[in-house]
């Protein structure tokens, strides 16, 4: 499945500066199946002395994705609830 960024919107803060931004996904196969999410990308999420100014759209759609399969497959700190429980 592909996954496409449906929305991109800059958030800016009280002085005009870029405070997030915020970025919509959306994939779906032959089958029928699909994903569909809204997540916030913040400066912290860029790295090390990067900020929006220096960045890339398809810079930011990357860490998102990144974001998207952190979420999906927690590390061992933050282990998936059990929806079996």
């Amino acid at each position: 499945m592909n996954i496409y960024m449906n929305k991109f919107t800059y958030e800016y803060d009280s002085d005009g500066k870029v405070s997030d931004a915020q970025v919509g996904l959306y994939g779906n196969d032959s089958d029928g199946e699909y994903v569909s999410c809204n997540l916030v990308v913040k400066q912290d999420d860029l790295g090390d002395g990067k900020t929006f100014d220096n960045v890339t759209i398809k810079d930011i759609f990357e860490i998102t994705k990144k974001k998207v399969l952190a979420y999906l497959q927690p590390d061992d700190q933050k282990k998936a609830t059990d929806a079996t429980a």
